[in-house]
């Protein structure tokens, strides 16, 4: 998805790049190309931002499983005195100090630092995955909230010149009342349509302000930014249907969230396997000097090395919740990956069939029908100008026009829409 293209173009190109920063890049992103919009959401979309902090926390994970534990120190005075200090007479003691150093080895006999250093490696592939598809997902909303746009902009367009026309049909209608060739509720019809169309034109409005405040969701932009889109809604030649079967083995291969799903059942094994190590007991060998004070017992110092050997004995706690848990965790990252590729043939059948009828609307739609409903709406409204038609006649064809060209949009956005949902359902630009 992140070589999308202009519609109608033949080939991919890489994003434009776009500077950072919203006063800086005002004039700039004033018009933007779907390639610029898609590169802009990849660099300023909060949530992919926050979808990366993911990945490097799994990286700081891996980092923190490599690392190896600390020695411990331990000093200590002993045997001191009471009350009068320790001689021949008053016998005890004598006073020592200790200092030990311990080092834990078991995560080397056993293999417990390897292991984790594995199921974190497993879990930045994981992170990475879910990122991508992230990625995928916010750059097919992108997409869509492109085409929303132009879409809402086009039906704008239309409600204006639907208005405009109503507008001169208004001042022809006018001209007729003064002539006597029309009634005043003629002129009073009119109006009654204009006021509709206005609010019509209101609605579109709004409904393009909608659309360009989603868009600007993706693209990390300020409300006062302005923002337009540079596109085309018209298709060049439409890309040919792809079978279902073939359709749901390319998103086998490349869907990032069955990839996420898959390595998590590996990262799931491995973590088992960190468990059952973990099982194994804690060994901590210790190394001392021992230095004991004997001048007043008149004696010379004593000095000693220590070796100690620490362990836990495995009688109760043997790690068995872990392990049980970690086992079922396994499974279930296996049921949920068969679920989702249950779910996945869903989605690409219907994405499959929405494509299907997208572009079956696009090829049995006749060019030369709205050139038609454009003509017979201008010749009508010519003829009523000279009386020769009723003002019924001239309403009804400039209704069938705007009907015609509502339809002449919506299959051409809902072209673009179904083509894109597809390749975001198969997870790698397939159509073109």
């Amino acid at each position: 998805m992140q070589d999308a293209v202009q519609p109608g173009t033949a080939s991919a190109a890489p994003p434009a790049p776009v500077p950072s920063g919203d006063i800086g890049i005002a004039d700039a992103v004033r018009e933007l190309t779907l390639n610029q919009a898609i590169g802009r959401a990849l660099e300023a979309d909060p949530q992919i931002k926050a979808g990366l902090e993911s990945v490097r926390q799994a990286e700081a994970d891996l980092v923190t499983a490599g690392l190896l534990p600390n020695p411990e120190l331990t000093a200590d005075v002993l045997m001191i005195p009471w009350a009068q200090p320790w001689r021949e007479t008053r016998q005890g003691g004598p006073t020592q100090t200790d200092a030990l150093v311990s080092f834990p080895i078991d995560w080397f006999l056993f293999g417990k630092r390897a292991a984790a250093i594995v199921t974190a490696q497993k879990g930045v592939d994981v992170t990475t995955a879910q990122f991508s598809d992230l990625l995928r997902r916010r750059i097919a909303g992108t997409i869509a909230a492109f085409y929303d746009v132009l879409e809402a902009q086009a039906l704008l367009d239309l409600a204006r010149v639907d208005l405009d026309n109503l507008s001169q049909l208004e001042r022809i209608t006018a001209n007729r009342v003064e002539l006597g060739g029309a009634g005043t509720i003629e002129l009073d019809r009119v109006r009654v349509f204009i006021f509709g169309s206005r609010r019509e034109v209101r609605s579109r409005e709004t409904a393009l302000a909608t659309a360009i405040a989603r868009l600007r969701t993706f693209l990390g932009y300020s409300d006062d930014v302005p923002l337009k889109v540079k596109g085309e809604l018209d298709v060049a030649a439409p890309a040919a249907p792809l079978a279902v079967d073939a359709a749901f083995a390319l998103a086998e291969e490349n869907r990032p969230d069955l990839i996420a799903l898959q390595r998590r059942i590996a990262m799931a094994a491995a973590n088992v396997e960190l468990e059952e190590r973990r099982a194994y007991p804690e060994v901590k060998p210790a190394f001392g000097y021992t230095n004991q004070f004997q001048h007043e017992m008149n004696q010379a110092n004593a000095d000693s090395w220590n070796v100690i050997l620490q362990m836990h004995l495995p009688v109760f706690d043997r790690n068995q919740g872990n392990i049980a848990k970690a086992k079922s965790l396994k499974s279930q990252a296996e049921h949920n990956l068969t679920a989702q590729l249950v779910s996945l043939r869903a989605e690409i059948l219907e994405a499959v069939k929405n494509f299907e009828a997208a572009r079956d609307a696009l090829m049995i739609d006749d060019p030369g029908q709205l050139d038609a409903a454009r003509n017979v709406r201008d010749k009508i409204r010519a003829a009523y100008e000279l009386g020769g038609k009723p003002l019924i006649d001239v309403l009804d064809a400039q209704r069938a026009y705007r009907e015609t060209f509502r339809l002449h949009i919506a299959s051409r956005s809902s072209y673009w829409h179904s083509l894109y949902a597809l390749n975001a359902a198969i997870g790698k630009q397939v159509l073109r």
